[in-house]
């Protein structure tokens, strides 16, 4: 017993002792474990730093990011933030402060443990696919809550939400808002957490099941992949029915569809998912069974006028007299919505009453229109109203125009322009092209301010399906939508002799065999298919002798050749020349067109840019996008084309293209790859050249980077130590530049030396809005040396990404008066931003996004 005693009293007398010996280490080994705790926090620094790059890739690339890998990041950031003061005593400063000493030791230790922790948790993918968004992303601005809306909104939203209803309609004449209404119910469903996901689609008169299906896909994170065209439905049902709760919204349906060649679910395997209708006829709701039909009625007169006045901009403070006019109005418009916005629209700011009185007569009309049903006269009346309002002809032109390309098709405006130029809209004295797209943008504003055509969210513009029925009744001797493997519709084409506008669809060959009377066609526009190769008959040029615009593409590849004949002589008026998808190969024929102003090819093949050209005296605008050159440098020929002015070359490079030069040029895009060349033509910049490594000789890139406004240099490699002076001459300053990316240049030290210049301080990108520096491997310093104060005082945006070597980035004083967002990655050697002058020159720090994710020194 006494010998157990003992035993018992020794181990817990080491105990003790251990104890205490590792609790008196918080004490006397405080500095070692500061120091271990620092060390262990620099390891995490740059692993949350390599993460935050994960991060930022994955955002560039429209990705999301999955929650641990941002759970771990937050927590990786609260031990950075850890304070490490050592300096704490007591006894007036003579000795450590051994109680904080000994908790503050215990606390940091037992993070250094934490930390450790947290560096074995490895990610090798942060990021997460992000969806497309449904019908959330529509704003609620265009949704105007009625009185008899509420009842219907009500309705609509019980519907839904039954259970017992797996299909329902909504059903009512054209411009009532049933699209509106359905999107807004769709909105509140998807917000109150009723369905998982809330998506629409546009079904049309003439269904395109593939848009269909890639519509659905890609709110729910669906790729396709390499799947077949027959496995597309059955992978889509297999999505659809997984278990979570789907609302589809099927918009502007015109007949029964086949759920089975789309891949949607029936009613008795829906599981979970559920369907929306809207269409004009109720005979679609009752062929397609739908459960509950809720039918959308005209507004009411009081709404109407309410509706009215909201659109011409009318208040109860104005004129009695225009008020009581603009009610007379809203009662023509026979409460219709649309009509209600587009003839209150066109009459906004009109202070006259003559003007008002007019507009009411006119409306009282009665008309006749051939061809038109009944419930389409009161329609037609109102937006012919609002045509005829516009007293322009450029805007109604336009407008014409914009009924010609397919339902639910978004316009661009440079689409628009291209187009009214070549059709002569505005006018053979526009002067230059940029002219004309000032005057089509106006033109088009014109069309949007009067609700006759609607803007989406990218910029580009729509027509309303109804409105786009009107405009084509409207111009309906002159416009001719037809496709030429149909028998019916190629024998109506054939014996009309007063078509302006030509749209076809079906077979090039049928097309190019037609015999229709082409002696007043203007434009012939084509996106057809084709097989093996296609001769154009010399015959087909011949019949057509006024066509201003010829726009020919294919739906396959261009592996089929299409040739063309020997002579396009007979084409005395043609203005502007569009192909796409074809291998065009000896194009030299095109030397003929004396009149030619555009020439765009798209996804084409050809041998050559041909010689002949250089020859043609209205030549404004070349377009090579994405197509293979097999001969010769295409630059040789456009730099002899003294009148172009607008040059776009995108992708479609060769081997000899290295030295270049231009002629003089208002605007030009030249990218060494494949962009988002749509995005790009939306941009305000005109000058943009954009290259991946070392594809042009040095010469011409010192060329282009003295004119261009955006530039975009990515792997080359010539040995420059800096962009001025090694490239531009310092007087220049590259002044034009509002857009600057360089990444990868890894034997650039500086981008503007001043060290050993001997004339006055020079001024250097007074226009640069924006810069992004990206793995500069040599990069020390932006400016090595002193530059003039105010030089980058339009600096919005300044981001710099694993600068290895860089110390500082500006040690001159310099004006930074209009940044806002500086954003530094990984750059592990910087020692300081701005000196202390540039710091209170920043007026607007206070204003300033922070995004500092690096280990850098202080």
């Amino acid at each position: 017993m006494e010998c157990f005693l003992t035993e018992l009293g020794k181990t817990l007398t080491e105990k003790v002792l251990n104890k205490t010996i590792e609790k008196s280490s918080n004490i006397f080994c405080f500095t070692c474990i500061v120091k271990e705790f620092n060390e262990e926090k620099e390891k995490l620094e740059a692993g949350r730093a390599t993460l935050r790059e994960q991060f930022q890739v994955a955002t560039n690339k429209g990705k999301g990011i999955k929650a641990d890998a941002r759970f771990w990041e937050k927590h990786a950031g609260k031990h950075i933030q850890e304070n490490t003061e050592t300096k704490k005593s007591c006894f007036f400063g003579f000795c450590p402060d051994c109680i904080w000493r000994y908790k503050r030791g215990e606390e940091l230790a037992t993070k250094t443990k934490e930390i450790r922790k947290l560096m074995k948790e490895k990610f090798e993918n942060v990021e997460l696919d992000r969806h497309l968004p449904g019908v959330e992303r529509y704003s609620s601005q265009d949704y105007i809550s009625f009185e008899s809306r509420k009842l219907k909104y009500k309705e609509l939203l019980d519907a839904l939400r039954d259970d017992n209803n797996y299909l329902s309609g909504l059903q009512g004449m054209g411009g009532t808002g049933k699209t509106t209404l359905a999107k807004e119910v769709g909105k509140q469903l998807k917000t109150l957490e009723q369905f998982d996901h809330v998506i629409d689609t546009t079904v049309s008169f003439t269904p395109d099941i593939k848009k269909i299906q890639d519509d659905i896909a890609g709110p729910l994170g669906l790729k396709w992949e390499d799947i077949s065209e027959s496995g597309r439905p059955k992978k889509l049902w297999s999505r659809l029915t997984n278990g979570e709760k789907i609302l589809l919204i099927l918009d502007d349906v015109w007949g029964n569809l086949n759920f089975d060649d789309i891949g949607i679910p029936k009613s008795d395997n829906h599981k979970g998912c559920k369907l929306l209708v809207t269409t004009r006829n109720l005979r679609v709701c009752n062929q397609m069974v739908c459960e509950k039909t809720i039918q959308l009625d005209l507004l009411n007169e009081e709404e109407a006028c309410s509706m009215f006045k909201l659109h011409a901009n009318l208040t109860d403070n104005s004129s009695q007299s225009i008020l009581k006019k603009g009610r007379k109005i809203a009662t023509e418009c026979k409460r219709l919505p649309v009509a209600i916005a587009t003839v209150a629209s066109s009459l906004k700011g009109q202070k006259r009453h003559e003007e008002w009185d007019i507009s009411l007569k006119t409306l009282q009309k009665s008309v006749s229109v051939g061809g038109v049903g009944d419930d389409l006269v009161d329609i037609y009346k109102c937006l012919k109203f609002s045509y005829d309002f516009l007293k322009d002809k450029k805007a109604e032109g336009l407008f014409l125009l914009c009924s010609t390309f397919p339902e639910d098709a978004e316009i661009s405006t440079e689409v628009l322009t291209r187009l009214g130029i070549g059709v002569g809209l505005l006018g053979d004295d526009y002067g230059s092209y940029n002219d004309a797209r000032i005057q089509a943008v106006a033109s088009k504003n014109k069309l949007l301010d009067s609700c006759l055509l609607l803007e989406t969210e990218e910029g580009d513009v729509k027509m309303h399906d109804l409105v786009r029925e009107v405009a084509q009744l409207i111009a309906k001797n002159e416009i001719k939508i037809v496709n030429f493997s149909n028998k019916s519709q190629k024998s109506q084409v054939e014996s009309d002799k007063k078509m302006k506008y030509l749209i076809c669809e079906g077979n090039l060959k049928d097309l190019f065999a037609s015999k229709f009377d082409g002696s007043e066609l203007e434009i012939l526009i084509g996106d057809m298919h084709m097989e093996d190769i296609l001769h154009i008959p010399i015959s087909f040029f011949e019949n057509i002798p006024r066509l201003r615009v010829l726009n020919l593409s294919c739906h396959n590849s261009y592996d089929h050749p299409l040739s063309l004949p020997q002579s396009m002589k007979p084409l005395l008026n043609i203005r502007s020349l569009s192909f796409g998808k074809v291998d065009l190969g000896d194009i030299s024929v095109f030397g003929s067109l004396q009149s030619l102003e555009t020439l765009e090819l798209n996804y084409c093949a050809i041998n050559e840019l041909p010689p002949e050209i250089e020859k043609l005296e209205n030549f404004r605008l070349l377009e090579l996008k994405n197509c293979e050159i097999r001969n010769n440098n295409p630059f040789e020929v456009i730099q002899r084309c003294q009148l172009l002015e607008e040059l776009y070359i995108l992708n479609s490079f060769i081997d000899s293209c290295k030295e270049i030069t231009l002629p003089t040029l208002q605007r030009y895009h030249l990218s060494s790859y494949f962009c988002d060349y749509d995005y790009m033509m939306k941009d305000t910049i005109s000058r943009c050249v954009s290259l991946k490594w070392d594809y042009f000789s040095e010469a011409t890139l010192k060329y282009v980077m003295e004119t261009t406004e955006l530039l975009h240099l990515e792997g080359t490699d010539k040995g420059w130590r800096n962009l001025m002076p090694g490239i531009v001459p310092i007087d220049n300053g590259m002044n034009y530049l509002i857009k600057l990316v360089l990444k990868k240049l890894h034997q650039v030290q500086y981008l503007v030396d001043t060290k050993h210049n001997n004339s006055e301080v020079p001024s250097v990108f007074s226009k640069l809005v924006v810069l992004e520096l990206k793995e500069m491997k040599n990069l020390e310093e932006l400016c090595n040396g002193p530059i003039f104060f105010d030089s980058m005082n339009n600096l919005e945006e300044l981001t710099i990404l694993k600068c290895g070597i860089l110390r500082s980035l500006f040690k001159c004083s310099i004006n930074f008066c209009n940044l806002k967002n500086v954003t530094l990655y990984s750059c592990c050697m910087l020692v300081s931003v701005f000196d202390m002058s540039t710091s209170r020159g920043c007026r607007c720090w206070r204003n300033w996004t922070y995004m500092i994710v690096s280990s850098w020194k202080t």
